[in-house]
């Protein structure tokens, strides 16, 4: 009969006068999906009010009658940077610091970062260049996307015309965007306020705070697909949908896979600062708001997808390898 020591013993009832000790969420009933899903509601009112009122504080002093609305309004439209910054502040005060506050209950103390990815990772280094890899690879991908989600909205315009609102707000952004690029210092500035911004408080938001949620609830392959798919809604651009849903799958995979959320950051800024770089050498790039085909020629399209596929497989093998010889 096997003995057991007294040190086993003494093992065995710590454990069980001191369990592991459990998260605000789990300790008082909540799903952890479903904070996640109220806070990105909430998050983006309050991202959206709180943009609008720094704007109208910096804009506002500027005007000579502010009892006159239609004023204020075409102020803040022409006054891109005010805009901006406004956009910017509100990210980092909602869609970053609050949402890496909020995410303090899902995780125990003293595991706040790690529950956010907020780490190296393994391999960092050599995940990182085989991410920027795929993301190029992607971009094939991400054009085909584009063009079928554009088309299929179009079609749901013909049978709900009231679905032109959101094709008009989204070609308003687009303006105040194409407007902002071809401005002095626009690749500085932008590359500031459209990638830099974004690629670190969205990140935080959508691949450290409400992907690790869903996790936590629903499992990996889920968390990635579902916090892909906010990512896309988050934008409030239906006709871009699946290629925004598609970047934010992207981001969340390589997330997983390298346990860090710094090589989706690097990500997420390659892609936004090619397109304000791209586009401020190339002003008529942004003035083709209707996509008439898929982009590439259909055998770089197949390319695309095959050199996507194979890297995130390869991404998942080197991981694999990786837990494996941990063991």
């Amino acid at each position: 009969m096997e003995e057991v020591t007294s040190k086993e013993i003494s093992g065995q009832l710590k454990e069980d006068f001191y369990p592991e000790p459990l998260p605000w969420v789990e300790k008082n009933g909540f799903a952890h999906w479903a904070i996640a899903f109220g806070w990105a509601f909430i998050g983006l009112i309050l991202f959206q009010l709180l943009a609008s009122i720094i704007a109208l504080i910096i804009i506002i002093p500027t005007l000579t009658d502010v009892s006159d609305v239609d004023a204020v309004m075409v102020a803040v439209q022409e006054n891109l940077n005010a805009t901006f910054i406004a956009n910017s502040l509100g990210q980092f005060f909602i869609i970053g610091l609050a949402s890496y506050l909020v995410a303090r209950i899902h995780s125990v103390k003293g595991r706040h970062h790690q529950f956010l990815r907020l780490q190296k990772g393994t391999q960092l280094l050599k995940m990182t260049g085989l991410s920027i890899l795929l993301l190029v690879s992607s971009w094939g991908v991400v054009s085909l996307l584009g063009w079928l989600n554009y088309s299929f909205f179009e079609w749901l315009i013909g049978i709900f015309p009231s679905l032109n609102f959101f094709k008009d707000m989204q070609s308003q952004m687009l303006e105040m965007i194409t407007g902002f690029i071809k401005t002095d210092n626009s690749i500085f500035y932008g590359l500031i306020y459209i990638a830099l911004v974004p690629s670190i408080f969205e990140e935080i938001m959508f691949r450290g705070y409400i992907q690790r949620a869903l996790e936590k609830s629903w499992g990996i392959w889920a968390a990635i697909i579902v916090s892909g798919f906010i990512f896309g809604a988050y934008h409030i651009q239906p006709s871009n949908l699946l290629p925004l849903a598609f970047l934010g799958i992207i981001f969340a995979y390589v997330t997983y896979i390298t346990n860090s959320l710094y090589p989706a950051m690097i990500l997420h800024f390659i892609n936004n600062g090619s397109q304000v770089v791209y586009g401020a050498l190339n002003p008529e790039f942004l003035e083709a708001t209707e996509p008439t085909g898929p982009g590439l020629p259909w055998y770089l399209l197949i390319l695309s997808i095959g050199a996507t596929l194979f890297l995130a497989y390869t991404m998942f093998r080197i991981k694999s390898s990786s837990e494996h010889e941990l063991v």
